[in-house]
């Protein structure tokens, strides 16, 4: 019975297919706004914790210097600051960890090529483990050893949108001038990019020297010093907080001017963040679907009181209350059930195409159809027809037969 319903009411659709098509649009600019901004948002969040990801996620454990809170006097009595000391006795005792670094951001330098190229890049200082922990690959050349570190080397690592700018892409072996250091280029990085994640510094425009070998010539590597350690499981970061605490308040007399950040607790942060801004996304486009209902619901109060005539006909042949109001509610279903299918498919296609036209400009972009805003579309357009075409639907099975035919 309920299929002789739905081809009626694609034949009402017929009939009036102006007003049909204006009723029907609104329910498809609802589902498809739905589909494509959760679609987006999913898609943005998802880039960035994939590039979160890449480099450890929530298995990254980072220890900076601050300023001491107690014991303020006690900081005469060693050297201030996060040392190679410190790396050493820390990275001997740890377990649980997957790779380690000692490093310092310092800042935007000038820059000199040995064919006198001028250019800007940021400049970092780390010991040999660094760019594993970063996951940063190298294109060309090496990764300069930890004995070049400890001997003060001078050599280097360099990105590559550098070794583009200053060597037209092939830096391998040539001399560079930074800081103060003339290095050779031993290594150059693949060219990488990771969407909405800062650790302070340019992921393809960069210079990475060898930690000791910087530390003689720029005071701010050892003021900025950070150690960086990845566990081999999330579970793991507690047990290494503690033993990191530990060995650092021992070796610095007990004055606390290092904090210890666990990326752990900033990933559960960005899941709920997620499902937060999902939340708010699909209820602005939600609103979109709450107006189609309402202009379905005018369409099928027109529709009943244009076709009283016909009612009371029908009644008068035999048809039921229940009858008349299921034909008029499953035309009302019909109505937005169609707009959702068309908005859906729209977004899906328009999801699709925004990941298309993105990827020209982010590389690193994750194009995600939201399949959970597909179906909520789909069941609030269906579900629209039914809560929206009741009243109309329950008025015209409640007109009296005899005043319809008269009407």
């Amino acid at each position: 019975m309920w299929l002789e319903y739905v081809r009626i009411g694609f034949k009402v659709l017929a009939a009036h297919k102006f007003r049909s098509f204006l009723t029907v649009l609104s329910i498809t600019i609802g589902a498809f706004s739905i589909v494509v901004m959760s679609s987006l948002a999913e898609s943005g969040l998802a880039t960035l914790a994939r590039g979160i990801e890449d480099i450890g996620g929530g298995r990254l454990i980072d220890v900076v210097g601050k300023l001491p809170e107690r014991a303020e006097k006690k900081r005469e009595s060693y050297s201030e600051g996060l040392t190679t000391a410190d790396r050493d006795r820390i990275f001997a005792m740890l377990p649980h960890v997957e790779a380690r670094s000692l490093w310092a951001a310092v800042g935007r330098k000038d820059l000199v090529s040995d064919a006198g190229q001028l250019g800007r890049a940021d400049v970092l200082a780390s010991d040999a483990g660094f760019l594993a922990v970063m996951k940063l690959a190298i294109a060309h050349g090496r990764n300069f050893t930890e004995e070049e570190n400890r001997v003060h080397g001078r050599v280097c690592v360099v990105g590559a949108k550098t070794a583009q700018a200053l060597y037209g892409g092939m830096a391998l072996d040539r001399w560079l001038s930074v800081d103060g250091v003339r290095c050779r280029i031993v290594g150059q990085l693949s060219e990488q990019d990771r969407f909405g994640v800062n650790f302070g510094f340019d992921w393809k425009e960069l210079v990475l020297l060898p930690y000791d070998t910087l530390k003689d010539v720029d005071p701010a590597v050892k003021l900025g010093a950070e150690i960086l350690v990845k566990t081999d499981d999330q579970a793991s970061n507690e047990v290494v907080k503690r033993i990191i605490n530990a060995l650092l308040v021992e070796r610095h007399h007990g004055v606390d001017d290092f904090e210890i950040f666990d990326l752990a607790r900033f990933m559960n942060k960005f899941h709920e963040v997620v499902a937060i801004m999902e939340a708010i996304v699909g209820f602005i486009a939600g609103i979109a679907l709450l107006v189609g209902g309402v202009g379905v619901m005018n369409m099928m109060l027109v529709s009943v009181s244009e076709r009283v005539r016909e009612i009371g006909i029908r009644k008068a042949l035999g048809a039921s209350p229940r009858d008349i109001g299921a034909q008029f509610l499953w035309e009302a279903i019909v109505l937005s059930g169609t707009g959702g299918l068309v908005g859906v498919g729209g977004g899906v296609a328009g999801a699709l195409a925004s990941t298309w036209l993105v990827k020209h400009f982010i590389a690193a972009w994750v194009g995600v159809v939201a399949v959970k805003a597909v179906v909520i579309a789909l069941v609030t357009s269906f579900g629209i027809g039914v809560v929206f075409g009741f009243f109309p639907a329950r008025r015209a099975s409640r007109l009296d037969a005899i005043s319809a035919i008269r009407t």
